[in-house]
């Protein structure tokens, strides 16, 4: 477990919605724009907030079990909380603590927002029916360090999961982190391939400038096959607010 707290979601379609975020650490894939790099590893501690918003937090030593994490939720649960995000690092690298945690905020009437890469369908399946909210990364080639066959497969596995979630009646949004370098192409054969989805965001990369026209041209792609009504282009608005 790597962090607690509460803050606002900064990404996709539920932009602005106040969360409280559970982030799981250790992840494999090393995308070449992540931003919690702190948690690409097993942390030996999990920094708790100790009240909503005061940024004050205290180290609580892992392994933390689900009855300890569910009550750090309750600490943070309010009316104004839409739901809780169990994100990472990669919350898939932990199938067993995900699905029993979601299992569990579920059963204290929470909504359950899981954001993940995707990476594995079969673990996905154990922990969807949990799922109120899936948001599904699909890495576009040259966004993650690996072989054209290793991107293919992780690709497979991410349109895998957009479908598995969207056929279960889940609110499932498609998140595209886009580059300065990415090609139209490859816009296209995702989308192409992608199925239906309540949302696909295309996400340009935090710290790079992207010509208006280039995320005009991705977002046409996204329109002309998703939808007018499910395309958007939305930047990571927590780091321009400077909030976690």
């Amino acid at each position: 477990m790597g962090e607690i707290f509460t803050s606002l979601q900064g990404e996709g379609p539920l932009l602005g919605r106040r969360q409280v975020f559970v982030r799981l650490s250790g992840c494999s894939l090393g995308c070449s724009y992540c931003d919690t790099r702190a948690y690409l590893r097993r942390t030996e501690i999990c920094r708790l907030e100790i009240a909503p918003g005061l940024r004050t937090f205290v180290d609580l030593r892992n392994p933390l079990t689900v009855d300890m994490v569910t009550e750090c939720v309750k600490l943070h649960a309010s009316p104004e909380v839409h739901s809780v995000s169990i994100t990472g690092g990669e919350p898939l690298e932990q199938p067993g603590f995900t699905e029993t945690l979601a299992g569990e905020l579920k059963s204290l009437g929470m909504r359950v927002y899981l954001e993940t890469n995707g990476f594995s369908f079969d673990l996905f399946s154990l922990i969807v029916r949990h799922i109120d909210i899936a948001a599904i990364d699909v890495k576009l080639p040259g966004t993650v360090r690996c072989s054209r066959d290793q991107c293919d497969r992780i690709i497979e596995n991410e349109l895998a999961c957009l479908k598995r979630s969207s056929e279960m009646g889940i609110y499932t949004i498609a998140k595209v982190v886009v580059l300065q370098d990415t090609e139209e192409h490859d816009m296209e054969r995702i989308c192409r391939e992608m199925p239906h989805v309540d949302a696909i965001v295309i996400q340009p990369v935090y710290g790079q400038i992207i010509s208006e026209l280039k995320l005009l041209a991705l977002h046409s792609i996204a329109a002309r096959h998703l939808g007018a009504e499910r395309a958007m282009v939305i930047p990571q608005m927590h780091r321009a607010l400077h909030i976690l």
